[in-house]
């Protein structure tokens, strides 16, 4: 799991939808997607359920989630101090 791959899980979240979460990053859609599934397979767990609809975040998504906005938040927070 890398840090960027967090950050990718927040910003779908937080757009709820990849492709607009690809556009608000700055990476295609199939590589955001490709990023997303190595996530989910690393950690043994769906965070979303896709559908034509957009993206629905699952209780486990949910749970990963809380501890992924901490790291994104305390990640900004190094940022905003030391650069």
């Amino acid at each position: 799991m890398t840090l960027q791959q967090i950050i990718y899980a927040v910003k779908v979240a937080e757009t709820k939808s990849i492709n607009k979460a690809a556009a608000e990053l700055y990476v295609s859609q199939p590589a955001l997607s490709d990023a997303i599934g190595r996530l989910e397979k690393e950690i043994n767990a769906s965070i979303f359920t896709r559908s034509n609809k957009g993206i629905e975040i699952t209780p486990e998504g949910e749970e990963f989630l809380y501890f992924a906005r901490q790291i994104v938040n305390l990640q900004k927070s190094i940022y905003q101090r030391f650069l």
